[in-house]
């Protein structure tokens, strides 16, 4: 499978930026967990993950995820993104702006003993990006 550090590298350029959904299932645990709560629901399985790239790309047609950092340390990776796009469809209750956004997440993955990504846990400058959008209040 590689390094923990080459397992991230490969799902940000094949999975999120490049839609290579075939390879889901070779970087993703099948019981992966994916928590952006509160702001997004608790994602389960590694059939979510393409439901969650569908989504980003659906509404930022030019969506790309850039690693900004990276530290691994046993079984666990802290990512340091940046994440732009176009919005053109709705994000939220928020419909489509055309406006485009540049915001940071931070997500700590963790592995499972055969080096898939088991858990996702991520928190994003949403607020950033609202404001971008044009509404701060996210309503």
């Amino acid at each position: 499978m590689g390094s923990h550090r080459h397992v991230i590298e490969r799902l940000f350029d094949e999975v999120w930026n490049g839609r290579q959904f075939d390879k889901i299932d070779e970087l993703y645990a099948p019981d992966f967990v994916a928590d952006y709560r509160p702001f997004a629901p608790l994602r389960e399985g590694s059939e979510a993950v393409q439901g969650m790239v569908e989504r980003a790309w659906e509404t930022f047609p030019d969506y790309h995820e850039e690693m900004l950092a990276i530290v691994v340390e046993g079984d666990q990776a802290a990512v340091h993104l940046r994440i732009t796009g176009t919005q053109h469809g709705a994000w939220g209750p928020l419909p489509a702006t055309g406006r485009r956004v540049e915001f940071e997440e931070m997500i700590l993955f963790t592995f499972a003993s055969d080096g898939r990504v088991a858990r996702q846990r991520g928190i994003a400058d949403n607020l950033t990006a609202l404001n971008q959008l044009g509404n701060a209040s996210g309503a």
